[in-house]
């Protein structure tokens, strides 16, 4: 995907007037701004979409902040993700023939058990790829967001309720179920709108999925790091337990049982997928890697 393009309105900007803004790249590099209570970061988000009115904006809540080795934040989609070393070629694919028989196996379960969706789902991979990242089955080209300040807030905070980070993101409006933006070269998945009744996780988190269009599941690039569309980013909370909470009173997380329904048929569906992924033996996996290659090279060698 492209990288925001003017300077924007950012957590670095003057509350004052708006008037200066910042570099996707200066924004990456910065310190995330301590905010210490949800209204104020309310307000600040308010502002934040005010000065920013091209973007629609979406949020990402986790427990601590990953950068690259410059400094600068970073948010790879799961399948391109190595902590601590680079992903090999061999890796990669076969962590993309995991993905294929995922989404092989999803397509199987939907149609066995009735769900709506099943003809979006054989058109669309990436509808596919969205279904099995949320769920957490294997890793996808796909990263979750979220329209919900609450929701992010919730999880930036789930492990540790004293502090954690939220990312917030500016893409496109979104216009469709998956829309798709050509010349900024991303896709945004509408969770609401892709999957069944009986996916109600979904539902309470207000999940979205965003990616890199043309979707390029077998390589790894800049272009891929979804940080380059961060606007903002913020620690919340005080940073120890003992002092007053970051909700207050008026306002409080979402919790596990509503961001985690117990009753959801496609989460179940979802774990037999995970289950059966794991069963397969990395050996497995590897020499299928290492087939797929060697045809490769025979074919460059024709």
């Amino acid at each position: 995907m492209k990288c925001l393009g003017p300077d924007v309105y950012s957590h670095l900007s003057d509350e004052n007037d708006g008037g200066d803004r910042h570099s996707n790249k200066l924004i990456r590099l910065s310190k995330p701004k301590r905010v210490t209570n949800y209204p104020k970061l309310v307000q600040t988000i308010a502002r934040i979409q005010y000065y920013n009115p091209e973007y629609s904006l979406f949020f990402r809540g986790q427990a601590q902040e990953y950068t690259l080795d410059s400094g600068a934040t970073s948010m790879y989609p799961s399948i391109y993700r190595i902590p601590g070393g680079s992903l090999s070629t061999n890796e990669l694919l076969i962590r993309t023939k995991k993905l294929a028989w995922a989404e092989k196996l999803l397509l199987e379960k939907f149609m066995a058990n009735g769900l709506a969706g099943y003809d979006k789902l054989t058109n669309f991979s990436e509808l596919c790829w969205a279904i099995l990242q949320h769920y957490e089955v294997c890793g996808t080209p796909l990263l979750d967001i979220t329209r919900s300040l609450q929701a992010a807030a919730s999880f930036a905070l789930r492990h540790d309720p004293a502090t954690g980070i939220l990312y917030v993101l500016g893409f496109p409006h979104v216009n469709a179920s998956i829309s798709y933006y050509v010349e900024e070269e991303l896709l945004n998945i509408k969770l609401l709108s892709i999957c069944p009744p009986e996916a109600q996780r979904p539902y309470f988190q207000e999940g979205f999925l965003i990616g890199t269009f043309p979707s390029k599941a077998n390589h790894r690039h800049k272009g891929l790091d979804v940080a380059c569309r961060l606007i903002a980013k913020f620690i919340i909370g005080w940073g120890t337990p003992d002092i007053w909470n970051f909700w207050g009173n008026n306002y409080a997380p979402i919790p596990d049982g509503a961001l985690f329904p117990e009753k959801d048929k496609v989460e179940r569906i979802c774990n037999e997928i995970k289950g059966e992924l794991d069963a397969i033996p990395e050996s497995y996996w590897g020499e299928v890697a290492s087939v797929e290659q060697t045809v490769e090279e025979e074919v460059l060698v024709v």
